[in-house]
Protein backbone atom coordinates (compact mmCIF):
# COMPACT_ATOMS: atom_id res chain seq x y z
CA UNK A 1 0.00 0.00 0.00
CA UNK A 2 1.45 3.25 -0.98
CA UNK A 3 2.34 5.84 1.97
CA UNK A 4 1.40 9.34 1.79
CA UNK A 5 5.33 10.33 1.12
CA UNK A 6 5.54 8.44 -1.72
CA UNK A 7 1.97 9.98 -2.75
CA UNK A 8 3.67 13.06 -2.21
CA UNK A 9 7.31 11.90 -4.53
CA UNK A 10 5.08 10.86 -7.60
CA UNK A 11 2.87 13.80 -7.22
CA UNK A 12 5.97 16.01 -6.65
CA UNK A 13 4.85 18.06 -4.17
CA UNK A 14 5.29 18.00 -0.34
CA UNK A 15 4.01 15.81 2.13
CA UNK A 16 2.18 18.45 3.83
CA UNK A 17 0.65 19.31 0.38
CA UNK A 18 -1.00 15.97 0.12
CA UNK A 19 -2.05 16.05 3.73
CA UNK A 20 -3.64 19.25 2.33
CA UNK A 21 -6.02 17.06 -0.51
CA UNK A 22 -6.38 13.91 1.34
CA UNK A 23 -8.09 15.72 4.47
CA UNK A 24 -9.82 18.39 2.49
CA UNK A 25 -8.01 21.51 3.89
CA UNK A 26 -7.96 24.84 2.50
CA UNK A 27 -4.62 26.07 0.57
CA UNK A 28 -4.26 23.78 -1.87
CA UNK A 29 -4.76 24.19 -5.99
CA UNK A 30 -7.87 22.38 -6.89
CA UNK A 31 -6.15 20.51 -10.19
CA UNK A 32 -3.41 19.60 -7.29
CA UNK A 33 -6.15 18.27 -4.81
CA UNK A 34 -7.61 16.02 -7.97
CA UNK A 35 -4.50 14.71 -9.20
CA UNK A 36 -3.49 13.60 -5.75
CA UNK A 37 -6.83 12.24 -4.85
CA UNK A 38 -6.88 10.39 -8.20
CA UNK A 39 -3.43 8.35 -8.12
CA UNK A 40 -4.39 7.92 -3.93
CA UNK A 41 -7.32 5.90 -4.86
CA UNK A 42 -5.60 4.10 -7.65
CA UNK A 43 -2.58 3.11 -5.07
CA UNK A 44 -5.18 1.76 -3.36
CA UNK A 45 -3.79 4.42 -0.14
CA UNK A 46 -5.29 4.45 3.61
CA UNK A 47 -4.63 7.12 5.78
CA UNK A 48 -2.53 5.09 9.19
CA UNK A 49 -4.67 5.05 11.80
CA UNK A 50 -1.41 5.36 14.46
CA UNK A 51 0.23 8.77 12.02
CA UNK A 52 -3.84 10.12 12.15
CA UNK A 53 -3.95 9.87 15.43
CA UNK A 54 -0.22 11.16 16.00
CA UNK A 55 -1.10 14.24 14.19
CA UNK A 56 -5.09 15.04 15.64
CA UNK A 57 -4.04 14.63 18.99
CA UNK A 58 -7.09 12.23 19.55
CA UNK A 59 -7.83 8.06 19.33
CA UNK A 60 -10.97 6.29 17.60
CA UNK A 61 -10.29 3.42 20.08
CA UNK A 62 -12.53 3.03 23.08
CA UNK A 63 -10.97 0.20 25.24
CA UNK A 64 -13.04 -2.13 27.18
CA UNK A 65 -12.03 -4.50 29.90
CA UNK A 66 -14.47 -7.89 30.78
CA UNK A 67 -13.38 -10.14 33.59
CA UNK A 68 -14.44 -12.89 31.12
CA UNK A 69 -15.19 -13.50 27.69
CA UNK A 70 -17.14 -16.51 28.42
CA UNK A 71 -20.05 -14.49 30.13
CA UNK A 72 -22.86 -14.22 27.77
CA UNK A 73 -24.13 -10.60 29.36
CA UNK A 74 -21.12 -8.70 29.01
CA UNK A 75 -20.76 -10.08 25.17
CA UNK A 76 -24.14 -8.52 23.82
CA UNK A 77 -23.55 -5.59 26.21
CA UNK A 78 -20.76 -4.58 24.56
CA UNK A 79 -21.86 -5.65 21.32
CA UNK A 80 -24.52 -3.30 21.82
CA UNK A 81 -22.21 -0.69 23.42
CA UNK A 82 -20.09 -0.84 20.42
CA UNK A 83 -22.76 -0.68 17.70
CA UNK A 84 -23.61 2.53 19.06
CA UNK A 85 -19.95 4.17 19.57
CA UNK A 86 -19.54 3.16 16.20
CA UNK A 87 -22.00 5.64 15.57
CA UNK A 88 -19.61 8.32 16.43
CA UNK A 89 -16.90 7.00 14.13
CA UNK A 90 -15.49 5.16 17.74
CA UNK A 91 -14.07 1.61 17.58
CA UNK A 92 -14.19 -0.73 20.38
CA UNK A 93 -11.67 -3.36 21.81
CA UNK A 94 -12.42 -5.56 24.18
CA UNK A 95 -9.76 -6.82 26.69
CA UNK A 96 -10.61 -10.17 29.11
CA UNK A 97 -8.89 -10.01 32.42
CA UNK A 98 -8.09 -12.56 35.18
CA UNK A 99 -7.61 -10.40 38.57
CA UNK A 100 -6.98 -6.75 40.16
CA UNK A 101 -3.50 -6.68 38.84
CA UNK A 102 -4.06 -8.04 34.98
CA UNK A 103 -6.95 -5.42 34.92
CA UNK A 104 -4.93 -2.60 35.88
CA UNK A 105 -1.45 -3.39 33.58
CA UNK A 106 -4.27 -3.44 30.93
CA UNK A 107 -5.62 0.16 31.87
CA UNK A 108 -1.62 1.40 32.09
CA UNK A 109 -1.66 0.12 28.27
CA UNK A 110 -4.78 2.02 27.54
CA UNK A 111 -3.26 4.85 29.21
CA UNK A 112 -0.29 4.56 27.44
CA UNK A 113 -1.91 4.28 24.06
CA UNK A 114 -3.87 7.15 24.68
CA UNK A 115 -7.30 5.55 23.78
CA UNK A 116 -10.03 7.97 23.98
CA UNK A 117 -12.04 6.31 26.95
CA UNK A 118 -11.58 3.04 29.20
CA UNK A 119 -15.23 1.20 29.67
CA UNK A 120 -14.46 -1.03 32.24
CA UNK A 121 -16.36 -3.58 34.38
CA UNK A 122 -13.64 -4.55 37.00
CA UNK A 123 -13.22 -8.17 38.02
CA UNK A 124 -13.79 -6.95 41.41
CA UNK A 125 -15.81 -3.81 43.39
CA UNK A 126 -13.32 -0.94 44.35
CA UNK A 127 -10.38 -1.62 42.93
CA UNK A 128 -7.88 1.11 43.39
CA UNK A 129 -6.88 2.70 40.24
CA UNK A 130 -3.71 4.73 40.25
CA UNK A 131 -4.06 8.43 39.51
CA UNK A 132 -1.06 7.87 36.80
CA UNK A 133 -3.80 6.43 34.85
CA UNK A 134 -7.20 8.05 35.70
CA UNK A 135 -5.16 11.14 34.88
CA UNK A 136 -4.62 10.66 31.33
CA UNK A 137 -7.25 7.79 30.63
CA UNK A 138 -10.95 9.19 31.04
CA UNK A 139 -12.59 6.25 32.66
CA UNK A 140 -16.45 4.44 32.70
CA UNK A 141 -17.60 1.97 35.05
CA UNK A 142 -20.33 -0.50 34.80
CA UNK A 143 -22.15 -2.93 36.75
CA UNK A 144 -19.27 -2.72 39.81
CA UNK A 145 -17.52 0.55 40.60
CA UNK A 146 -13.96 1.49 41.03
CA UNK A 147 -12.40 4.39 43.13
CA UNK A 148 -9.95 6.64 41.51
CA UNK A 149 -10.07 10.14 40.60
CA UNK A 150 -12.55 11.63 37.87
CA UNK A 151 -14.07 8.10 37.50
CA UNK A 152 -17.70 8.00 35.98
CA UNK A 153 -19.78 4.98 37.74
CA UNK A 154 -22.88 4.10 34.96
CA UNK A 155 -25.48 1.54 36.69
CA UNK A 156 -29.15 1.55 37.18
CA UNK A 157 -30.22 1.08 40.87
CA UNK A 158 -29.73 -2.44 41.65
CA UNK A 159 -31.59 -2.02 44.91
CA UNK A 160 -34.21 -0.40 43.36
CA UNK A 161 -34.37 -3.47 40.27
CA UNK A 162 -34.61 -6.30 43.37
CA UNK A 163 -37.59 -4.31 44.89
CA UNK A 164 -39.31 -3.98 41.61
CA UNK A 165 -39.19 -7.71 40.76
CA UNK A 166 -40.84 -8.58 44.07
CA UNK A 167 -43.64 -6.01 43.38
CA UNK A 168 -44.47 -7.60 39.94
CA UNK A 169 -44.53 -10.67 41.54
CA UNK A 170 -46.62 -9.65 44.35
CA UNK A 171 -49.11 -8.31 41.86
CA UNK A 172 -49.24 -10.69 40.19
CA UNK A 173 -51.00 -12.96 43.10
CA UNK A 174 -47.40 -14.13 44.35
CA UNK A 175 -46.62 -14.18 48.32
CA UNK A 176 -44.24 -17.17 48.37
CA UNK A 177 -40.86 -15.42 46.47
CA UNK A 178 -37.32 -17.39 46.24
CA UNK A 179 -34.66 -15.43 45.02
CA UNK A 180 -31.89 -17.42 43.48
CA UNK A 181 -28.41 -15.83 43.36
CA UNK A 182 -24.87 -15.98 43.63
CA UNK A 183 -22.47 -16.97 46.29
CA UNK A 184 -20.02 -13.93 45.52
CA UNK A 185 -20.56 -10.74 47.16
CA UNK A 186 -20.17 -8.26 43.96
CA UNK A 187 -22.21 -4.89 43.89
CA UNK A 188 -24.73 -5.84 41.68
CA UNK A 189 -25.73 -9.26 43.27
CA UNK A 190 -25.45 -7.59 46.64
CA UNK A 191 -27.59 -4.73 45.90
CA UNK A 192 -30.82 -7.06 43.86
CA UNK A 193 -30.39 -9.60 47.18
CA UNK A 194 -31.08 -6.10 49.77
CA UNK A 195 -33.76 -5.13 47.84
CA UNK A 196 -35.36 -8.43 47.64
CA UNK A 197 -35.12 -8.73 51.17
CA UNK A 198 -36.21 -5.09 52.27
CA UNK A 199 -39.34 -5.50 49.72
CA UNK A 200 -40.45 -8.73 50.92
CA UNK A 201 -40.59 -7.52 54.54
CA UNK A 202 -42.40 -4.29 53.63
CA UNK A 203 -44.97 -6.69 52.08
CA UNK A 204 -45.22 -9.14 55.08
CA UNK A 205 -43.85 -12.10 53.46
CA UNK A 206 -40.76 -14.26 53.96
CA UNK A 207 -37.60 -13.61 52.35
CA UNK A 208 -36.09 -17.21 51.17
CA UNK A 209 -32.83 -16.89 49.50
CA UNK A 210 -30.53 -19.49 48.01
CA UNK A 211 -27.22 -20.15 45.58
CA UNK A 212 -27.80 -23.83 45.49
CA UNK A 213 -28.66 -24.84 41.86
CA UNK A 214 -28.17 -28.32 42.51
CA UNK A 215 -31.55 -29.88 41.45
CA UNK A 216 -33.03 -32.19 44.01
CA UNK A 217 -31.81 -29.52 46.99
CA UNK A 218 -33.60 -27.08 45.13
CA UNK A 219 -36.65 -28.45 44.38
CA UNK A 220 -36.88 -29.40 47.85
CA UNK A 221 -36.94 -26.37 48.65
CA UNK A 222 -39.70 -25.24 46.35
CA UNK A 223 -41.83 -27.92 47.62
CA UNK A 224 -40.94 -27.21 52.09
CA UNK A 225 -41.22 -23.55 51.36
CA UNK A 226 -44.23 -23.96 48.84
CA UNK A 227 -42.65 -21.50 46.58
CA UNK A 228 -44.94 -20.18 43.43
CA UNK A 229 -42.21 -17.59 41.91
CA UNK A 230 -38.64 -17.90 41.57
CA UNK A 231 -37.00 -13.76 41.21
CA UNK A 232 -33.38 -15.28 39.52
CA UNK A 233 -30.58 -12.63 39.60
CA UNK A 234 -29.90 -13.44 36.08
CA UNK A 235 -31.34 -14.83 32.72
CA UNK A 236 -28.64 -17.50 32.78
CA UNK A 237 -29.94 -18.57 36.46
CA UNK A 238 -33.72 -18.55 34.79
CA UNK A 239 -32.39 -20.68 32.08
CA UNK A 240 -30.80 -23.25 34.54
CA UNK A 241 -33.78 -23.36 36.79
CA UNK A 242 -36.11 -23.51 34.17
CA UNK A 243 -34.15 -27.27 33.06
CA UNK A 244 -34.13 -28.41 36.24
CA UNK A 245 -37.45 -27.67 36.75
CA UNK A 246 -38.94 -29.67 33.43
CA UNK A 247 -36.70 -32.66 34.43
CA UNK A 248 -38.44 -32.34 37.54
CA UNK A 249 -42.02 -32.87 36.15
CA UNK A 250 -42.49 -29.38 37.26
CA UNK A 251 -44.10 -26.52 35.13
CA UNK A 252 -43.79 -23.13 34.46
CA UNK A 253 -45.83 -21.18 34.92
CA UNK A 254 -48.48 -23.83 36.14
CA UNK A 255 -46.78 -24.65 38.79
CA UNK A 256 -44.07 -22.24 39.34
CA UNK A 257 -43.42 -18.84 37.64
CA UNK A 258 -39.54 -18.23 36.84
CA UNK A 259 -38.30 -14.12 36.80
CA UNK A 260 -35.10 -13.56 35.14
CA UNK A 261 -33.30 -10.32 34.73
CA UNK A 262 -30.75 -9.04 31.61
CA UNK A 263 -33.33 -9.70 28.75
CA UNK A 264 -29.80 -11.21 27.45
CA UNK A 265 -30.38 -11.26 23.01
CA UNK A 266 -28.51 -14.32 23.24
CA UNK A 267 -30.12 -16.06 26.23
CA UNK A 268 -33.55 -14.68 24.42
CA UNK A 269 -32.55 -17.51 21.57
CA UNK A 270 -32.24 -20.04 23.39
CA UNK A 271 -35.73 -19.44 25.21
CA UNK A 272 -37.80 -16.64 23.51
CA UNK A 273 -40.88 -17.27 26.21
CA UNK A 274 -38.80 -15.93 29.74
CA UNK A 275 -40.36 -12.89 31.75
CA UNK A 276 -37.41 -10.90 32.34
CA UNK A 277 -36.18 -7.55 33.15
CA UNK A 278 -34.63 -5.43 30.80
CA UNK A 279 -31.07 -3.93 31.10
CA UNK A 280 -31.26 -0.14 30.48
CA UNK A 281 -28.76 -0.82 27.20
CA UNK A 282 -30.15 2.67 25.57
CA UNK A 283 -29.56 4.66 28.65
CA UNK A 284 -26.26 3.50 29.61
CA UNK A 285 -25.04 4.10 25.58
CA UNK A 286 -26.58 7.69 25.76
CA UNK A 287 -24.79 8.29 29.23
CA UNK A 288 -21.45 7.56 27.88
CA UNK A 289 -22.52 9.58 24.96
CA UNK A 290 -22.94 12.02 27.11
CA UNK A 291 -19.49 11.74 29.11
CA UNK A 292 -17.95 11.69 26.05
CA UNK A 293 -19.92 15.33 25.01
CA UNK A 294 -18.53 16.61 28.02
CA UNK A 295 -21.34 15.69 30.65
CA UNK A 296 -21.50 13.37 33.85
CA UNK A 297 -23.57 11.00 31.98
CA UNK A 298 -25.96 11.11 34.88
CA UNK A 299 -29.37 12.58 33.43
CA UNK A 300 -30.04 9.25 32.10
CA UNK A 301 -33.13 6.80 33.70
CA UNK A 302 -31.73 3.55 34.06
CA UNK A 303 -34.59 1.98 35.06
CA UNK A 304 -34.80 -1.99 34.24
CA UNK A 305 -38.51 -2.44 32.45
CA UNK A 306 -40.98 -5.80 32.69
CA UNK A 307 -40.25 -7.63 29.38
CA UNK A 308 -43.70 -9.98 30.20
CA UNK A 309 -43.38 -12.94 28.31
CA UNK A 310 -45.03 -17.20 29.35
CA UNK A 311 -42.62 -17.80 32.32
CA UNK A 312 -44.64 -15.26 34.89
CA UNK A 313 -48.46 -16.29 35.58
CA UNK A 314 -51.41 -14.64 38.14
CA UNK A 315 -52.48 -16.57 40.79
Amino acid sequence: MISSLELARRCGVSQGTVDRALHDRTGINPRTRNRILRLARQQGYRPHPAARELITGQSQIVGAVVPTVNNIFFMDLFHELGSRLAERKLRLQVSPVRDPADFLAVLEDFAARRVRLGLVVPPEDYIQIPGAITGCLPLISLISPCRGKGIHFISADEEKTGREAVRHLYNRGHRHILHLTYERRAYAIMARARGYKRQTRELGLNARITTTLHQKQLISLLKKERITAIFCHNDWLALTVLLSLSKSGIRVPEDVSVLGVDNSPTLMALHPGLTTMAYPVGAVGRAIADILDGGNGQAQEMEYQIMERATVRNL
